[in-house]
């Protein structure tokens, strides 16, 4: 491998703006030094092969070129936008034009734990979308994928029948809600579109800096010899990557507590509407007659169902995941990443999260068998 410390860094926008080196955060973690830098293709992109600058301007100038303004979610009775002959013959059910740039941990590899390449990939598998996927290490991206379209390109990336690429999780969510007949599904309406994207920055300045810590030292050892010492020594800094795996038992018990203190907003979605789940473990006093409520199986003092079974089990309801299940759900992925006991830390402590969860990897069908 080059010398990585003359080679060019690309600055990136894709997935996530943000350097997390420079994230500010309050909790004990960060003061300790040991910030997030979540895994996908975000920051630190640096190439290790030298590149050509002047063909490489035609290839960012056809990055995202498909991709629809802002705008309100579509709905169910709104038809399709205007589609071209690359959207037809990329978003069908085959494999035949559409190719899927995903991160794994060697080349070769299947291991899944990117949190942003988990969102498109469930994305395409709501609308029944075919596709073929190419699984590249830290080393092919930055290497291959950079030539092939451009030298801060991220993962997920998609590259249409056309040959021209779309690149960030948010954007590929858009341009199949548009482009797709049945896109409409991927957010449902505004509210959810709304909820989507505040999970998204949820994600990435709430959970990221305690889960981030916590799963890299099981990336690392997972990815083949040229791409952990990227991974360490440019993608994280040594500096960091030292605090990161020299983290004591109790810098670990800390990231842990925090990371289940910040699923509290998660709980409290899941339970807002009632359910057994989300019962007082007191009596509440009825507003009428000062006596007490005790909820029951079958009804809840507010006139509604006290049954968490007969609620949706998705995030904004509905009977289907949409986008905001699946942004949330990318950072359950990650955290696998960490093994399975941290995960089931984090992520069962509260039972309606759990649940949530295990309802995930259920719809996940065959792509969870790839998941770390």
């Amino acid at each position: 491998m080059e010398d990585t410390s003359f080679v060019k860094r690309a600055g990136s926008a894709a997935d996530t703006e943000e350097d997390f080196s420079t994230v500010p955060t309050t909790t004990a973690a960060s003061e300790s030094g040991i910030e997030d830098l979540n895994i996908s293709e975000t920051d630190s992109n640096v190439r290790t092969t030298a590149c050509d600058d002047t063909a490489r301007v035609t290839a960012d100038a056809s990055v995202n070129e498909a991709v629809p303004p802002p705008a309100a979610a579509r709905t169910a009775d709104e038809p399709a936008s205007r589609t071209t002959e690359a959207d037809s013959t990329s978003l069908g059910t085959t494999s035949s034009g559409l190719v899927l740039f995903d991160l794994t941990d060697k080349p070769s590899g299947k291991a899944c734990f990117s949190p942003h390449t988990v969102k498109t990939l469930l994305d395409l598998k709501l609308l029944n979308i075919g596709y073929e996927r190419q699984r590249l290490s830290f080393i092919q991206i930055r290497n291959e994928l950079a030539s092939r379209i451009a030298d801060n390109v991220t993962v997920p990336a998609l590259e249409l029948s056309d040959g021209s690429h779309i690149v960030d999780s948010w954007n590929i969510a858009e341009y199949l809600e548009r482009r797709h007949p049945d896109g409409w599904k991927i957010f449902g309406d505004s509210a959810t579109k709304r909820l989507a994207a505040m999970l998204n920055q949820f994600g990435k300045t709430v959970l990221a800096p305690h889960i981030g810590p916590l799963a890299q030292k099981g990336v690392h050892a997972m990815l083949d010899e040229e791409s952990a010492r990227y991974f360490a020594e440019v993608k994280i800094g040594r500096q960091r990557w030292a605090k990161v795996s020299g983290m004591t038992q109790a810098e670990r018990d800390v990231h842990v507590q925090q990371a289940v203190a910040k699923l509290e907003v998660i709980n409290a979605i899941l339970t807002c509407e009632g359910g057994a789940d989300s019962t007082p473990s007191h009596p509440i006093a009825s507003a009428s007659g000062g006596g007490t409520s005790t909820s029951t199986e079958g009804s809840a003092s507010n006139g509604r169902s006290a049954s968490r079974t007969r609620q949706s089990v998705w995030l904004a309801g509905g009977d289907q995941p949409t986008h905001a299940d699946f942004v949330l759900f990318g950072w359950y992925v990650f955290t696998r990443a960490a093994g399975q006991k941290t995960a089931r830390e984090i992520w069962h402590a509260h039972k309606p999260i759990a649940t949530w969860v295990q309802a995930m990897l259920e719809w996940s069908g065959e792509l969870a068998d790839d998941f770390v």
